[in-house]
């Protein structure tokens, strides 16, 4: 099955690199698309993060974590960047943020998005474990800032909330908002085409019509995010997909196809080896060996073409 021209998986956004600057977060988000992720044990100097960076033909240099306001070395590397005519952008949680932070870190940065997850900045806090007592009078150093928010049952689920959210955003001084649908999360799951009746070119089947749609709500600029079957058994599952994978720059210096995620031998495995063995079917050296390996991190593609 082929992808929809305008999702990430069927080549949009060619101009962009994802790059996974730190694994360290100080949120605890429950549905972290990371906490399966594969993290590195090198990490590589921010120099060495810059030139590959540079190498690389994309315009459009995203930094992501983890929380990469955490970078030490952030300043640097984004002027470094800047240096070399890269437009570059941060996605963060924002409990860093204060007009210190923004001026003497992220001066020539194109554009931020700020993930909170409800209008109520208490809830957020609840939702996210991290506090944005700092973040409105940063907003005032801020230029190009879309707010994003995951759309999660008992908090921002109703067609109501996601209009008072929209509200929130342009009195707070964002120029954009982004709802996205959970991945791999079906008990939190808030289905964004059934909520709003499948205006706004919400869909069913985001693989074939379409996950990503633009839209002007109350004169407010408004991205909507949709899972495919490939991120959630709540949807169709494509059959045969063809994908363009992309490259992501991760913090060991290394561009790996797509992010990566690391999974380790099921429990069923190992029984079925210790079966193997108690039957005779396995001698006590092959089920070491293979235990031995499949106890091993396996570095697998975790989302294939599309990007984080």
């Amino acid at each position: 099955m082929i992808p929809n021209p305008k999702n990430s998986c069927a080549g949009n956004f060619s101009d962009w690199l994802e790059v996974h600057l730190i694994n360290k977060c100080n949120g605890h988000c429950a549905w972290c698309v990371e906490k399966d992720g594969y993290h590195p044990k090198k990490s590589v100097s921010w120099r060495r993060i810059a030139n590959q960076i540079i190498r690389h033909n994309a315009t459009n240099i995203i930094l992501l974590g983890g929380e990469p306001t955490l970078y030490k070395d952030l300043k640097p590397l984004i002027t470094a960047l800047n240096n070399t005519n890269k437009k570059v952008w941060i996605t963060t949680n924002g409990s860093l943020l204060t007009p210190e932070f923004v001026k003497n870190n992220l001066s020539g940065i194109e554009g931020i998005n700020i993930s909170i997850h409800h209008y109520d900045l208490k809830l957020n806090e609840i939702i996210t474990g991290v506090s944005l007592e700092n973040l409105l009078p940063a907003m005032g150093k801020l230029q190009n800032v879309r707010f994003n928010c995951n759309c999660i049952s008992g908090a921002i689920d109703s067609v109501t909330k996601i209009f008072n959210y929209i509200e929130f955003a342009r009195i707070s001084g964002a120029n954009r908002v982004r709802f996205a649908e959970l991945k791999n999360d079906t008990h939190r799951f808030v289905d964004l085409a059934k909520l709003f009746e499948h205006q706004y070119g919400l869909n069913d089947d985001p693989f074939i019509e379409g996950c990503n749609n633009d839209v002007k709500i109350r004169g407010f600029d408004v991205n909507f995010r949709q899972m495919c079957g490939l991120q959630t058994p709540l949807r169709p599952n494509p059959i045969d997909p063809q994908q363009i994978t992309k490259k992501v720059l991760y913090y060991d210096g290394q561009f790996y196809d797509g992010w990566q995620k690391e999974t380790k031998m099921e429990d069923k495995e190992l029984i079925k080896i210790l079966e193997d063995v108690a039957s005779g079917k396995k001698s006590v050296a092959e089920a070491a060996l293979l235990i031995d390996r499949k106890n091993q991190p396996t570095v697998i593609e975790s989302t294939g073409g599309c990007q984080y």
